[in-house]
């Protein structure tokens, strides 16, 4: 925590939350005293209500408000962080990340100028780049691999190889891809993971067109094609060598 559990805690004492915004993985409760709290997920936080319950072994914070409703912050693998900002100053340390996040594929202002724009010239594989928080916030490996396969677009191809309609059709399916993930309340996995604060999973992992299905026949319609899965860039990538070119 920053700046240190003592900290944090004498900045959220007696603190209103008046609203709650997001930034990729990063969750911001906006206060009432000109501060704010900050929680990065990491690679495995949720945020959870546990009510009146013993501390969860993973349970970082807890915050109890005067209604007697709890939250609590919960990281088995730990690279979360939770950090306590203060309104129009300068960022700390451990959230100095935010800064240099780009566009969220679902804003208005995500353009297929802007990602060519990106990727252009660019001999790094595509799949690489969009996992770049600088160019798709918000896009994990998941949603990297499901968005490359709705585009028709094999994910270790050159970013600079992608031709304009290939690029338009790369920057709608990121868009469809994020809002189908919010639709069906997230992807929850078999070795857990993203949750949702009462403890319910998400549906999207259903509905998934090639992540997690190596082995397994293509999803798109009049595709023959079987999903296979390779490294690249250290992680495990899922595409359709039959209909992503």
């Amino acid at each position: 925590m920053h700046p240190g559990p003592a900290g944090v805690r004498r900045g959220l004492l007696g603190a209103t939350v008046l609203g709650v915004g997001r930034r990729g993985k990063y969750l911001i409760f906006h206060l009432n005293n000109g501060r704010g709290l900050v929680l990065h997920l990491g690679m495995s936080g949720q945020v959870r209500r546990f009510g009146v319950d013993p501390m969860h072994r993973h349970e970082h914070m807890r915050l109890e408000f005067s209604d007697g409703q709890t939250l609590s912050f919960v990281d088995a693998r730990r690279f979360g962080r939770v950090c306590v900002i203060t309104d129009g100053g300068p960022l700390p340390r451990c959230v100095r990340g935010m800064e240099r996040l780009g566009p969220e594929p679902i804003e208005k202002g995500y353009s297929a100028a802007y990602l060519g724009g990106h990727l252009s010239g660019r001999k790094a594989r595509v799949k690489s780049l969009l996992l770049d928080q600088r160019v798709a916030c918000g896009v994990g490996n998941i949603y990297s691999d499901e968005a490359l396969h709705r585009a028709g677009i094999r994910p270790d191809r050159q970013a600079g190889s992608l031709k304009p309609p290939e690029v338009s059709r790369l920057t709608v399916a990121l868009g469809s891809v994020l809002k189908d993930g919010i639709r069906w309340c997230g992807t929850t996995m078999k070795d857990g993971g993203f949750v949702l604060v009462d403890g319910g999973v998400g549906s999207f992992q259903d509905r998934l067109r090639v992540y997690g299905r190596e082995g397994e026949r293509c999803r798109r319609r009049g595709c023959v094609g079987v999903v296979r899965r390779q490294k690249l860039g250290g992680r495990s990538t899922h595409f359709c060598p039959a209909c992503q070119k």
